[in-house]
């Protein structure tokens, strides 16, 4: 059906109200997959609560056609902020004139829940990662992000890595930790990309730390596969699998407490203590040292699974909490190279 209401450039009066909005509005840098995302997100929290319900279809093909028509290219990422909240501005106008239409803004894939490094912002925890983002961390800093199912990522200092879905993720640079828990059966792992080839998971603990001439995996727990140059490797927990261009795969040990995973403890996502077993608490401490967790007797185990924890230990480190949340029991431990020691006092 043709539309009566154009003008004789073809725009309806809508979309002209739209362009004249973006021209008042004047020139602005192009604004990546996730400033939108968060913009259209918080336009749908406002659009609930009002009584107009727009056309989202038609907003958003019209808002991205005269935003990609009037920016100019992308200069530095501090621009983009601005720009968005110019774009929420015009959006809650737009909204409240058009007819009722569902809106879909796009779905986060995961919250930050730690910064490490001198320099670093808190402001960002919380926020919400999206597909099309890029994650880049500077020499002195690190980032933790909780993916769905409670899975776990963190990037290295001097990384950068994009985040193409849930599942999916292009490591540019530097190094990446993924835990997927005791996810062992999902429908689909977590899948590493890199210039060498895919690193995909099989229920593990693991890092991908990719340079210009050689893709580092380790694997603390579980499998991985590597898909490399039409060649499929598979490396299990223990192991450290070195892929140099021009040169066979080597294959080496690593222990999962080797001072080579340490940097992922100050990552770790936050332990929510309260109403917590003392043993559940203490099984998370040993998976995230990679030590192994001993009680002298099983009568001791039952003891702890029976004490319930209470507080907090958001700003501990794995070790740290365990001293601290052990300091206010009546248990006695012991944290040695490769192992946590429970132990009955003298």
């Amino acid at each position: 059906m043709s539309d009566n209401n154009q003008d004789k450039t073809g725009r309806s009066p809508e979309d002209e109200t739209m362009a004249r909005l973006f021209r008042l509005a004047g020139s602005s840098q192009s604004i990546p997959a996730d400033i939108e995302a968060r913009v259209y997100e918080k336009v749908a929290r406002e659009w609930a609560a009002s009584t107009t319900k727009p056309d989202s279809e038609r907003v958003y093909r019209t808002v991205r056609r005269e935003w990609r028509r009037t920016s100019a290219p992308s200069v530095t990422r501090r621009w983009f902020v601005p720009a968005a909240l110019a774009a929420s501005t015009v959006l809650a106008v737009v909204l409240l004139t058009q007819p009722t239409r569902d809106i879909v803004a796009p779905s986060p894939v995961g919250t930050i829940v730690k910064l490490a490094g001198a320099g670093t912002d808190a402001q960002f925890v919380g926020g919400n990662v999206y597909p099309g983002m890029t994650l880049k961390t500077s020499g002195d800093g690190g980032l933790g992000v909780a993916l769905r199912n409670a899975e776990s990522l963190r990037l290295d200092a001097n990384s950068e890595l994009v985040i193409n879905d849930g599942d999916d993720f292009t490591l540019v640079a530097g190094r990446v930790y993924v835990d997927t828990g005791d996810f062992v059966y999902r429908n689909k792992g977590v899948i590493i990309d890199t210039q060498f080839g895919a690193v995909s998971d099989v229920g593990t603990q693991f890092s991908v730390d990719v340079s210009a001439d050689v893709l580092d995996v380790a694997v603390r727990e579980g499998r991985v596969d590597v898909q490399s140059d039409g060649q499929e490797h598979v490396a299990v927990a223990g192991e450290r699998l070195l892929l140099e261009q021009g040169q066979g795969a080597q294959v080496g040990a690593l222990e999962p407490h080797d001072v080579y995973w340490d940097w992922v403890a100050e990552l770790a996502p936050v332990y929510d203590l309260e109403n917590r077993s003392l043993l559940d608490f203490l099984r998370w401490a040993a998976r995230e040292t990679g030590k192994e967790l001993v009680f002298e007797s099983n009568d001791l185990r039952m003891a702890a699974m029976r004490t319930d924890l209470h507080g907090s230990v958001d700003d501990f480190t794995p070790v740290e909490a365990v001293r601290a949340v052990m300091s206010t029991t009546s248990f006695h431990y012991r944290i040695e190279t490769d192992r946590i020691v429970v132990y009955r006092g003298q």
